[in-house]
């Protein structure tokens, strides 16, 4: 039997050639400055798009995988995300004042309950020590996190 060298299984953009791809690559920085604009539209007018906006922000923040190394960046978006997440979950909200049926609507409440989830994983980012990514999905989300 051979002596075998352990190999360390990484997830492909933690490895350096995989960073340095990710950091070359022009269409990911144009997706990053794309996913920055939409999260600064009006909630009230661009709910969806800034709901989508999000997502990949909440699928990019992982370590190594956002086209920058520097923090206070990340941060700031991550920060805006969240931000902009909360304020369409109040749209949401007092559209169910208005319409109370809509609170007896599963997928309305599946929806709150998963932007609350995106949420508070947008924040778990930006604590220090940050804390791995959870293994489910954010309940309106189906298979596509893992």
């Amino acid at each position: 039997m051979r002596n075998q060298k352990a190999v360390e299984v990484v997830a492909p953009w933690e490895t350096e050639d995989g960073q340095r791809w990710l950091e070359e690559l022009s269409p990911w920085g144009q997706a990053m400055r794309l996913i920055h604009g939409t999260l600064q539209l009006e909630t009230k007018k661009h709910p969806q798009e800034i709901r989508a906006a999000a997502s990949l922000v909440l699928m990019f923040c992982r370590e190594n995988l956002w086209p920058t190394r520097d923090e206070n960046h990340i941060d700031r978006v991550l920060e805006l995300a969240a931000r902009q997440l909360t304020s369409i979950k109040q749209l949401y909200e007092n559209k169910a004042r208005s319409n109370p049926e809509m609170m007896t609507n599963r997928n309305y409440r599946n929806l709150l309950v998963s932007i609350d989830q995106e949420v508070r994983i947008l924040e778990a980012r930006m604590s220090d020590p940050k804390p791995p990514m959870p293994n489910e999905a954010p309940a309106s989300w189906g298979d596509v996190w893992i």
